[in-house]
């Protein structure tokens, strides 16, 4: 009867061993991950500010295949090394049975300790492991070089056999990246507020849709297409708008004809009263009330056109969009040709006391009046405020507070908030 081998008398010094190889087989395994996924715009401007972690975990990345080859070199040298030694106390404590029982325990230690846990928190902690472990990773890569080299040699020449590119892919940003980018540079005062302001707007433009910021159908001026020299003028005056879109016969919105231009009208040199809008009219663009505005701002463009007419599911005019209401989105108030005021001019000034305000009072104009904190990266005007705050269309009585005064919706007019009603809260 075949007898047990009997376990050593001391077995601390390989147990302490196996512990420090599952530290290390953690270590690389995060950092691996970390790698992958720090954010590369953040690391690029923390180098131009000379960040000693930066510099270094920047140096790594830029060679990025020299970088993982040494960590998966290194972790696998630790991994298998660890596994032997489980195998030998496995032998050591239970004899032959023991080297079937090390070969699971080791498998379990290996997926949590070695790749599980570690991987999630270097994901989530990218940038502070990728920092305080460079200068681990710069000595290594040099320890290491050797066999990096035969084994990134045998790599490509398998990849070449195989007929597998390896071509080094142009980095990329996703939106996200630029994003903690203006952040960063924004905390640092690289960048101005506004100037963060407007590219948040960019990211947030381009997921909307024309439905979002196109002008209601039941506030289009519009033209009939029957009209004289002189209404065309005195609409354009009263108006004060350039363009026009042309209706057909009783002044059915939904059935637009063409876009009036009034330059267009001015250059008429023909009799005014052989003038027919008709003549001068040009052809309209139709877009659907769904498209995006980033797909709708490429057709504007590619089609020369400054104003669509935008439609429903049915095929009826929903609203109007115009090149002014894009660039709103984006830069803020921008007037049309003729226009000669500033929007909320009679808002400027207001009393620090209760009473009713426009819905398009500027957000730096109630700042300055009342003395309060309140700014918004993507709106200018309270109303937008409102909206942002509220997370939804508003309806009356809805209100935002911010300190210790209080703004609440009093009227809306064609789903815009038209006068909000200002309280001071005293406690």
């Amino acid at each position: 009867m075949e007898v047990a081998q009997p376990p050593s008398a001391n077995l601390t010094p390989l147990i302490i061993v196996a512990i420090v190889l599952i530290l290390l087989s953690m270590l690389f395994s995060a950092s691996e991950s970390a790698y992958l996924s720090v954010n590369k715009l953040r690391i690029r401007f923390l180098r131009s500010k000379k960040h000693k972690g930066a510099i270094r975990t920047g140096k790594l990345l830029d060679n990025k295949e020299k970088l993982l080859n040494t960590i998966l070199v290194a972790n696998n040298i630790v991994n298998i090394s660890l596994t032997s030694l489980i195998t030998t106390i496995a032998y050591q404590l239970y004899g032959n049975s023991g080297v079937a029982l090390a070969t699971g325990i080791a498998l379990l230690i290996l997926l949590i300790f070695g790749e599980i846990t570690p991987k999630t928190i270097g994901t989530r902690h990218a940038e502070t492991i990728a920092f305080h472990v460079a200068w681990l990773f710069q000595i290594l890569e040099r320890i290491l070089q050797p066999f990096v080299f035969i084994f990134t040699t045998i790599s490509r020449f398998l990849a070449s056999l195989f007929k597998i590119q390896l071509k080094r892919s142009k980095q990329s940003f996703s939106e996200e990246d630029i994003k903690t980018f203006l952040e960063v540079g924004n905390e640092a005062g690289v960048l101005e507020k506004t100037e963060t302001r407007m590219m948040h707007r960019v990211f947030k433009f381009t997921d909307l849709e024309a439905k979002d910021i196109m002008i209601p159908r039941t506030e289009i001026i519009f033209i009939s297409a029957n009209a004289n020299y002189r209404e065309v003028i005195e609409l354009s005056q009263k108006s004060r708008f350039s363009r026009f879109p042309v209706v057909g016969k009783d002044n059915n919105i939904d059935d637009i004809q063409g876009v009036l231009y009034i330059k267009d009208v001015l250059f008429y040199r023909g009799d005014q009263k052989d003038f027919s809008v008709k003549k001068v009219m040009r052809p309209s663009l139709f877009i659907l009330e769904t498209k995006k505005m980033s797909s709708i701002q490429e057709i504007l463009r590619k089609k020369s056109h400054t104003i669509a007419i935008i439609l429903d599911e049915y095929s009826g005019t929903s609203g109007l969009l115009t090149k002014e209401d894009i660039t709103r989105e984006i830069f803020g108030f921008m007037g049309d040709e003729f226009d000669t005021f500033t929007p909320n001019q009679k808002n400027t000034h207001i009393k620090p006391q209760n009473g009713m305000i426009d819905g398009n009072t500027r957000l730096i104009d109630i700042a300055d009046s009342l003395s309060i904190p309140i700014a918004s990266e993507y709106y200018e005007t309270i109303a937008g405020y409102i909206m942002e705050k509220t997370d939804h269309i508003p309806s009356v009585g809805d209100s935002v507070t911010v300190q210790n005064w209080t703004f609440t919706v009093s009227s809306i007019q064609n789903r815009r908030i038209k006068e909000v009603y200002i309280e001071e809260v005293t406690e």
